[in-house]
């Protein structure tokens, strides 16, 4: 199955009909990925943190019933491309590494006595790390160490620059 595919049917059996609740836990739960890779980049990501929890306690509903569709589309889009290219100049293998996540989110699930997936759901309808069967992607293997040529086009020096 297409990657991008297991993705979306992942969602669709984690909430089949989605509530404006579960939007704006979604929302949050980007924000909060966001706020991670800010921390790993070494920037302050305090507020995009406040943020991510504003929408995953249901506070952000109302910023989400009146919105540009087209202009979110848009960005969630840029924001996969872009993904994908930074990781790719880091030499990391994004494919087999998006798979690694995907597969470990699968396992968030259980099965029933039918062999239907069922969402582990946390009490605020978070769909959460099910002790039983949940295992964390290694993502070791699809690392590349930083090539010590890359630099800020300024003669090889390293400088952090905050922007």
């Amino acid at each position: 199955m297409n990657l991008i595919k297991s993705i979306i049917e992942w969602f669709e059996i984690a909430k089949p009909e989605p509530t404006l609740k579960d939007v704006a836990m979604q929302v949050g739960v980007h924000f909060e990925e966001v706020a991670e890779m800010m921390e790993a980049t070494n920037n302050d990501s305090t507020e995009t943190y406040e943020l991510a929890e504003f929408y995953k306690q249901g506070y952000g509903n109302d910023n989400l019933i009146n919105f540009d569709h087209l202009a979110l589309l848009d960005a969630l889009c840029d924001q996969i491309v872009t993904a994908i290219g930074v990781g790719t100049l880091l030499g990391y293998d994004m494919e087999q590494a998006l798979a690694e996540v995907n597969h470990s989110n699968w396992l968030k699930f259980a099965t029933d006595e039918r062999g239907n997936f069922v969402p582990y759901l946390q009490p605020n309808g978070k769909i959460g790390k099910n002790p039983e069967t949940y295992q964390a992607p290694n993502l070791t293997p699809y690392l590349k160490p930083l090539n010590p040529d890359l630099d800020n086009s300024n003669g090889g020096s390293h400088e952090y620059h905050h922007w």
